[in-house]
């Protein structure tokens, strides 16, 4: 029986503005800049630069272990990077507000919706299925995400949010969509999983015993789904299939 639905996030709901990565960048750095500049420190652009580049090849590392940071540990070490022992010496009113700013930045320069995810969302819903999200979050934490997705208005669409850097696991580990279904009451054999990426939404999803439907764009790699769909728009097609399925075999 279906009972629930959990969606990846990027691009799968929302997608990236590649033209926005330097602003994200320049805006990251240089909040930061300003808040070290009014704790009497001289911050090295240069060394912000390096830091911001350094900081995601580490996280990789530590991803690739299927762990995650918080925020705050990300920005201590983006601070130890660019400041060295002078980060130590930060008092930690300085370095909050340091890790506030290092997550906040895509507020200014936001995503966008992918085509048709409040209304596949609402089908979902109407369908009497609960919906989960399970987010691997980068650079951006679970509090600011949620902020992003009220403003979209998809929020208030979802029940269940798992965001990586708040519990210190990520894709493709199953636990996380476990975690993701355990508030909702449903079993991995109840749920179904959407998302784009094989190595970390159709791996951990089939690691957790959930069925999959890949979002594949044109020319992305293929993986092993249940469902292959070029655009969100064609999961209601699925959902209703499957949901019909289980009806025709309740009533043999």
């Amino acid at each position: 029986m279906l009972r629930a639905v959990t969606f990846d996030l990027w691009e799968t709901l929302i997608k990236d503005v590649p033209e926005s990565e330097p602003l994200l960048r320049a805006r990251r750095n240089g909040d930061i800049a300003d808040v070290l500049r009014r704790a009497g420190l001289k911050p090295d652009p240069v060394a912000l630069e390096h830091a911001h580049r350094e900081v995601w090849v580490r996280m990789d590392a530590v991803w690739k272990l299927r762990r995650d940071l918080s925020t705050l540990e990300q920005t201590r070490l983006y601070l130890e990077i660019a400041l060295g022992d002078e980060a130590r010496r930060l008092p930690a009113a300085v370095l909050d507000e340091a890790a506030e700013r290092y997550g906040e930045a895509l507020l200014h320069h936001p995503p966008r919706t992918i085509d048709g995810a409040a209304e596949v969302l609402d089908h979902v819903r109407a369908r009497g299925l609960r919906v989960a999200l399970i987010c691997n979050t980068g650079r951006t934490p679970g509090r600011v995400l949620r902020v992003i997705l009220g403003r979209f208005g998809i929020a208030g669409r979802i029940d269940s949010f798992c965001f990586s850097n708040e519990l210190g696991i990520c894709k493709p580990d199953p636990e996380i969509f476990r975690l993701a279904l355990s508030p909702l009451g449903v079993r991995p054999d109840e749920a179904i999983h959407v998302g784009d990426r094989p190595d970390l939404d159709l791996a951990g999803a089939r690691a957790a015993g959930l069925p999959v439907v890949h979002l594949r764009a044109p020319g992305a790699p293929e993986g092993d789904a249940d469902h292959v769909i070029p655009s969100l728009r064609d999961l209601p097609a699925i959902i209703d299939a499957r949901l019909a399925g289980t009806h025709a075999r309740e009533s043999r």
